[in-house]
């Protein structure tokens, strides 16, 4: 790959003592900045799991991964032609270093890389510490939420009615508005609640 043009802004970025903001066109090369921060911070924690990469979905996390993985297994392979590969073998070298002194064995046990979905992430957060997310069965992710919106909808309407005075006449306000229909008031949350 040769070297990007902003090539000093990425490096900025690469400084695990700062947080940024990456904002770009697709193609442009994210993903490959994300993956060279994510080595820079494994080669300074104590733990894998220390550190986290959100992506939008399971193949798109499965795919960093793997890459992050390749990438590492690579460091001990001979140095690139290319000065931007280089800069990326050297980051390589310094997890590689890490995994090999705390002997986390990454290219073993990849899943030790915490690049997963959001979804995936506030799963293992409630898996931790059942007793505050309040769950007495193991949580899972749903596709279709509609039913779980209409239900929080509903006892959204009925708490606020049945509490103070200034709520109780809001909700008394939206149902005069859809003829004392409740339903309709009920479907407007859901929807609202589906696209927040």
């Amino acid at each position: 790959m040769a070297e990007p043009a902003d090539h000093s802004v990425r490096e900025r970025a690469l400084d695990a003592s700062e947080s940024f903001i990456v904002q770009a066109p697709a193609g442009s090369g994210k993903t490959e900045l994300l993956i060279r921060r994510f080595l820079c911070l494994l080669a300074i924690v104590a733990e894998p799991e220390e550190v986290v990469a959100i992506t939008f979905t399971k193949k798109a996390a499965a795919e960093m991964r793997e890459r992050v993985v390749q990438v590492i297994t690579q460091a001990s392979s001979p140095q690139p032609s290319r000065k931007y590969d280089r800069a990326l073998h050297k980051i390589a070298q310094r997890a590689w270093a890490n995994n090999q002194r705390r002997n986390w064995r990454i290219e073993r046990h990849p899943a030790r890389l915490r690049i997963q979905t959001i979804d995936a992430l506030c799963a293992a957060i409630t898996r931790q510490m059942p007793w505050l997310s309040g769950f007495g069965a193991p949580s899972q992710v749903v596709e279709d939420a509609t039913e779980l919106y209409r239900s929080a909808a509903l006892d959204t309407v009925r708490l606020v009615a049945s509490g103070r005075d200034d709520w109780r006449r809001a909700v008394t306000v939206l149902l005069q508005h859809l003829d004392n229909q409740l339903y309709r008031a009920v479907d407007m949350l859901t929807e609202m609640l589906r696209y927040r």
